[in-house]
């Protein structure tokens, strides 16, 4: 049933190939996203960079693009009435003056909703797929974290938006991502793994252009490995350097050390200045 669906919609979606204007940084992105050898480190801002405005809201979004950012990540929910919105929770208390899961919300009402930064409420509303493409559209990379059962939807709103070269898609599994590239070889995917024998058997699934891989395989043979096959390691900061990162800059040395090509962080322009302080920035 999933193949069919994804299927179907990159067939119905008619995702293209054509670029909006793109800026002179969003080109080199883009060139360093697809080098697998470049020691170019890309910094992907964790649901915006949002240390002082909401999280995956448009000003998170907009700061990412102003800091010179390479890539944010937002998180895909549908409403009851099937409109995309972005919204890391299954509900709506933790961002926003309002309750309830986002499922069981009209768009209608979750646009009523003001999003949160910390305690204090603010005048962003949570926004459509549709308005944080059409905002990185030419400016910025944009990592999809597709948290409902949607794709024929999402891949609507890539073609409408024409951000074909703007997105890749967290794929939770090879199957996955080898059914998206099978009708859209252009659409670009971040495979998650769990450990190094996961690394060994998916590329003999489907290419991709990056591999999610944790600390505890985060070795030099396991990102050379990743890159022989043309794709870039992808590594989360949150759970470890991102904690000592304030007090000790160079707690992100846990991340790049063996040589990953995207580091995902919360503190995007702390590992900013420490990857320029190491020479592994662009």
């Amino acid at each position: 049933m999933l193949q069919k669906m994804v299927i179907t919609a990159l067939t119905a979606a008619g995702i293209s190939t054509v670029a909006a204007q793109e800026t002179a940084r969003f080109k080199e992105i883009n060139k360093q996203f697809l080098d697998p050898n470049s020691k170019v480190v890309l910094i992907c801002a964790h649901r915006g960079a949002h240390n002082e405005v909401p999280e995956n809201s448009l000003a998170s979004f907009r700061k990412a693009i102003e800091l010179g950012l390479d890539i944010f990540e937002l998180d895909i929910r549908a409403t009851k009435d099937d409109s995309l919105v972005i919204m890391h929770d299954r509900t709506v208390d933790r961002t926003t003056d309002g309750h309830g899961a986002v499922a069981d919300l009209t768009f209608e009402e979750i646009r009523r909703l003001h999003l949160k930064f910390g305690d204090m409420v603010t005048e962003e509303k949570v926004p459509t797929l549709e308005e944080a493409l059409s905002i990185a559209r030419g400016k910025i990379l944009v990592d999809l974290d597709i948290k409902v059962n949607k794709f024929p939807e999402i891949l609507a709103v890539v073609a409408r938006t024409k951000t074909l070269t703007t997105v890749f898609a967290l794929v939770y599994e090879p199957i996955y991502g080898k059914m998206i590239k099978e009708k859209s070889p252009g659409f670009r995917t971040l495979i998650r793994t769990y450990s190094e024998a996961a690394v060994d058997t998916l590329f003999a699934v489907t290419p991709t252009e990056a591999v999610h891989i944790d600390n505890h395989f985060n070795t030099a043979s396991v990102v050379n490995k990743i890159r022989s096959h043309g794709a870039r390691a992808f590594i989360n900061a949150l759970d470890d350097a991102d904690k000592l990162a304030a007090s000790n800059p160079d707690a992100f040395d846990v991340d790049v050390v063996s040589g990953a090509g995207i580091v995902q962080t919360n503190y995007p322009v702390l590992l900013m200045q420490y990857l320029k302080k190491k020479g592994l920035y662009h």
